[in-house]
């Protein structure tokens, strides 16, 4: 059974270990860059989406079985080719890929943001990231239009929620 709970400040281990893996960490590095996160990278990122929702009332989750990381749901404000915008996303271990955990993660994701009154939310990734891509479509998310982010070539789903 899936667990999934708000981040919490001992949680950078766990992170560390989904973004320790560079077959994960590919997909979320800028472009020029390869290697996997660090753990003190991973302590900031954890410090700063535990400020996220000290701020906004969301962000991210970790997703639990047994427990075990498995993943996490993302949802958090960020800027996309000079727009503010609320992102969905998923991030999933490697050794669970295939199992529907980032569907899961991301209509996790999806539901907190429709109970938010939040007009519409996005989610992107590269354009060979055919999984996450075909997560975005399961999800009720329509494609909208390539843009350049972090240095790479992404492409930009969009769904309209429920106010």
């Amino acid at each position: 059974m899936l667990d999934i709970r708000p981040l919490r400040d001992s949680d950078a281990p766990a992170v560390h270990r989904l973004l320790g893996d560079p077959q994960v960490a590919r997909w979320l590095r800028p472009g020029g860059m390869s290697e996997p996160f660090s753990l003190t990278e991973c302590e900031h990122f954890v410090q700063a989406q535990i400020g996220h929702w000290s701020a906004h009332r969301f962000g991210t989750s970790l997703g639990w079985e047994g427990g075990r990381c498995v993943g996490w749901s993302l949802l958090q404000h960020t800027i996309v080719a000079g727009s503010s915008e609320v992102e969905i996303g998923w991030t999933v271990a490697r050794p669970d890929w295939g199992r529907g955990l980032g569907t899961r993660l991301g209509r996790h994701a999806l539901d907190h943001a429709g109970g938010l009154g939040l007009r519409s939310t996005i989610a992107y990734t590269r354009p060979d990231n055919v999984a996450s891509r075909r997560i975005m479509e399961k999800l009720g998310l329509s494609y909208e239009r390539e843009f350049e982010h972090r240095g790479l070539p992404h492409v930009l789903y969009r769904t309209a929620l429920s106010a």
